[in-house]
């Protein structure tokens, strides 16, 4: 396979994806504001509600150091971003879903928030480390997958609806290969990063 039929290979797959995003710049606008408001929500409420948690209850608290459960932790955060990828699939076939859609989205971004304090209030500097390092960085690249997902193929199921034809099935069919390879490449790695850095953690998302 030659450089050059590669490079067209990738395009075919990728233009389609490129124009949507160009389409729906004021919806992705939109979702993007909603999801980092709910992050600082987040954010202000763990700084303001951290003394009602007690980190000696365990509270929340999945420990990747100790008691050989790295594998369980990969399958449950596996099993969460599953469960909303379905869930954004199944809204995206009617706009009259679409608040559903925008909720899950809206509290995962807050539980980011959430997570990423009080990890830092609970740990000080290894919470720092892990929050910024890892959980951060990868969780901003899931979230901003699930709405990109989301928003395109909910535009895409309703150029169906209204045109038919063959190329709809197609682009349709690359968001959801794209998407969810994209999801699994940043679950493993996450999970390889938080077992590499013997992390601890707080609500698997």
């Amino acid at each position: 396979m030659t450089k050059k039929y590669k490079k067209k290979n990738f395009n075919y797959i990728i233009s389609p994806v490129v124009e949507l995003v160009k389409e729906n710049k004021i919806k992705l606008f939109i979702l993007f504001s909603l999801a980092i408001l709910s992050i600082l929500t987040g954010i202000i409420v763990a700084t303001k509600t951290s003394s009602n948690y007690n980190i000696s209850d365990k509270f929340g608290v999945v420990d990747l150091s100790s008691n050989n459960i790295s594998n369980s932790t990969f399958f449950l955060r596996l099993l969460s971003i599953c469960l909303i990828f379905l869930i954004l699939f199944a809204c995206s076939f009617c706009k009259y879903l679409s608040p559903i859609a925008i909720i899950f989205l809206i509290y995962r971004s807050y539980l980011l928030g959430l997570n990423l304090t009080l990890m830092i209030i609970f740990y000080g500097i290894s919470g720092v480390l892990v929050s910024i390092i890892i959980v951060l960085p990868c969780q901003i690249l899931i979230l901003s997958c699930l709405i990109l997902f989301y928003t395109l193929l909910s535009k895409t199921m309703r150029d169906l609806r209204c045109f038919g034809g063959c190329k709809y099935p197609r682009q349709k069919s690359r968001i959801i290969f794209i998407s969810a390879i994209i999801l699994l490449g940043l679950c493993i790695f996450e999970s390889l990063l938080l077992i590499l850095f013997n992390a601890k953690i707080i609500l698997v998302i």
